[in-house]
């Protein structure tokens, strides 16, 4: 009888290795997903919106250099958030939908750099063009995510402006 017993804890116990090894595997919930990338996001947001800041009037007043300096410091936060979260476990449900969002948030990071590029080289016009291109692409990420609830983590052109 004691044999059985130690049988049926074994098998219990194993039963929930396996149950605890499958949730993992599975990732976190869509919610506990939203959370983590959250607490990644708002620091990222609240540097880039001071990064920007002033970005404007430097456009107006044909500061260019200026204005390269600080899509270069925004696309160096941007891709150190993007790398961040790219490391963080995805809902399995989620991750096809997520692979899409991060093409488009790589896209976003390559037109702040050619932004920066093309203001560095006095070619406001074509930065004006590839910031349309930028926008665009954000609201395409924001689109594949609606269902999500970002925040933070959600595009929003006014953090750039």
């Amino acid at each position: 009888m004691k044999k059985l017993g130690f049988s049926v804890g074994v098998a219990a116990l194993t039963a929930a290795l396996v149950s605890g090894a499958l949730a993992l595997a599975e990732g976190p919930t869509r919610s506990e997903y939203v959370g983590r990338l959250e607490k990644i996001c708002k620091p990222s947001a609240e540097a880039t919106t001071r990064a920007m800041e002033g970005v404007r009037d430097d456009l107006r007043n044909h500061r260019l250099d200026a204005a390269a300096a600080k899509f270069e410091a925004a696309r160096q936060i941007f891709h150190s958030t993007v790398a961040t979260m790219s490391a963080v476990s995805r809902p399995s449900e989620d991750r096809d939908t997520l692979s899409e969002w991060f093409g488009y948030l790589k896209r976003q990071e390559t037109y702040l750099r050619k932004i920066a590029e093309a203001l560095r080289a006095g070619k406001a016009i074509k930065a004006q063009h590839l910031t349309t291109a930028f926008i665009r692409s954000g609201n395409r990420a924001n689109d594949v995510t609606l269902a999500f609830g970002f925040n933070y983590c959600r595009f929003k052109f006014s953090r750039y402006s």
